[in-house]
């Protein structure tokens, strides 16, 4: 079996590619970790790096051991975190993940509010879409996540809307429509859209459609993206409009400028939620929710 050190001594020289710099930062020489290289590719049987006088690299083999070692690493620190918590009330380690918009509207209020009662957690965040957050949810890489819900499966989850969000016209500064201080709907009628991607967020592409169906025409979606960002990017080529988060005004990009909706936040919103595996006794958690509803 392959231990800790060993990994540590693997992960050092394939971030270094150098076996004199790796010993260094390991604080030992480099016979010995040359020593206890090949002793690990021995003992698995494959060859994890290609060794001449030039250069030292990775395999295929290697490429994959490295990613694997990382995230073994990775949960080996926080099985130990978790453990160290458990006899001291509400201390310890919550992994949170969230839709990358809400870090620029409720969830810097959140985290502050959570830290703030709870100075003995540690939070380890990541930003996902809702469809690789209920993935890492029920594999259990992580332990709460924000979502835009409906989703298509909630079997085995707990899901808590926290509040409705309002989207935004995000278009070209150039457009025709861009002077406007509030527009109606059906005048995009003749659009072309950049969508958010549906497998990746069912949630908030589909409450774009139900808006522009509701305002009597099917959006002409003519790009997708599964990331906000790359949607504003595409709209600052020109390449269409597109309907975001309101919390995106805060993101100041070169030739893209938002515009008001004239239309009511049912009809034009989506909701934030946290999700959660159901019946999991987890107090950090359900600590973790009363802050968020206090905080929304």
């Amino acid at each position: 079996m392959v231990d800790i050190r060993q990994l540590q001594q693997f992960i050092m020289v394939a971030t270094e590619l150098n076996f004199r710099r790796a010993a260094q930062r390991l604080h030992m020489s480099q016979p010995p970790l040359s020593a206890a290289i090949r002793r690990l590719e021995q003992s698995m049987g494959v060859k994890l790096f290609e060794r001449t006088r030039q250069y030292v690299r990775l395999t295929a083999a290697g490429e994959v051991f490295l990613t694997e070692s990382r995230r073994t690493l990775a949960q080996a620190k926080f099985a130990m975190e978790a453990a160290q918590g458990i006899g001291s009330g509400l201390s310890g380690v919550l992994r949170f993940s969230f839709v990358p918009s809400a870090a620029l509207d409720v969830l810097p209020q959140l985290l502050r509010r959570f830290q703030q009662a709870h100075p003995g957690v540690r939070l380890v965040l990541t930003g996902a879409s809702t469809q690789q957050e209920v993935a890492r949810l029920r594999s259990e890489i992580i332990d709460i996540a924000m979502i835009v819900p409906p989703l298509a499966d909630a079997n085995g989850l707990d899901i808590t809307v926290l509040r409705r969000e309002k989207m935004v016209l995000a278009l070209p500064a150039g457009h025709a429509l861009a002077q406007e201080r509030k527009i109606k709907l059906p005048m995009l009628a003749e659009e072309s859209f950049i969508s958010f991607s549906y497998s990746e967020g069912s949630g908030f592409a589909g409450a774009v459609l139900a808006a522009c169906h509701d305002a009597g025409f099917s959006p002409r979606i003519t790009q997708e993206a599964s990331q906000m960002q790359t949607i504003l990017t595409l709209v600052a080529s020109d390449l269409g409009i597109a309907l975001v988060p309101a919390a995106l005004k805060a993101i100041h990009m070169h030739n893209v400028t938002y515009v008001d909706i004239d239309a009511p936040k049912r009809l034009l919103g989506y909701e934030l939620a946290l999700a959660y595996i159901k019946g999991r006794n987890n107090a950090l958690v359900d600590a973790f929710v009363n802050a968020a509803k206090e905080a929304a």
